[in-house]
């Protein structure tokens, strides 16, 4: 008689703590560095600058704990008004180290309403695995075509297997390894949008993620 496995369920509660703390790393960070920035005394207009990002990366923090509460208290999330995509890329901009990264977008693609919070979330999530796992510099262009968003980040890395497994995993990694791209994956179920990795030629990887219209 053949013994069958069963694989086991994740723990929803260890999976909600490994999902906050993966999710809370990059506005840490950045908040760190944005900190370090202010204390060497910029000029005036910089400075307001600088502590304007602080300040929405921490309330970005905020808002991943008070969503992660409400999750743990079986809550329903409250309806979060839509913000225009161009609201939302100064904060992501910040993420990555000085130099590394450009972003671009349409006109369109500017005035688009996101869901600011999880838009934001998505955003970070890929920039940060591109600076981590790329090389070179990271690029970050949105457009809308076929009546969605489309925004694509690209390095000079290129696709892995571990890529291809993290883009077609059902239940979330047993590390951190693709916990990531698990939950920008669900965000963008959830929102009704799509994830997809392409190789560029002759070198590079072009991560899309593609939203429809954001009706709240």
């Amino acid at each position: 008689m053949r013994l069958i496995r069963r694989r086991a369920r994740p723990d929803p509660g260890l999976l909600l703590v490994r999902s906050v703390c993966h999710e809370l790393r990059p506005p840490m960070a950045t908040l760190a560095g944005l900190v370090r920035a202010l204390e060497g005394a910029p000029p005036e207009p910089h400075r307001r600058e600088l502590a304007r990002l602080a300040a929405e990366h921490a309330a970005y923090a905020k808002e991943v704990l008070e969503q992660a509460a409400a999750t743990a208290q079986g809550l329903a999330d409250e309806a979060v008004p839509a913000a225009p995509l161009g609201t939302i890329l100064p904060a992501v901009a910040v993420t990555a180290p000085p130099g590394r990264l450009t972003v671009s977008a349409s006109r369109v693609a500017l005035r688009w309403p996101v869901h600011p919070r999880h838009t934001k979330q998505i955003l970070i999530n890929l920039v940060s695995n591109a600076v981590r796992h790329g090389t070179g510099p990271v690029r970050v262009r949105s457009g809308v075509r076929a009546r969605r968003l489309r925004i694509t980040v690209i390095d000079q890395g290129g696709p892995t297997p571990g890529l291809h497994v993290a883009l077609r995993r059902r239940t979330p990694p047993p590390d951190e390894h693709g916990l990531g791209l698990w939950v920008v994956r669900h965000l963008l179920a959830d929102l009704g949008g799509t994830l997809h990795a392409r190789p560029l030629h002759p070198g590079g990887l072009a991560v899309e993620a593609a939203l429809p219209r954001y009706r709240h």
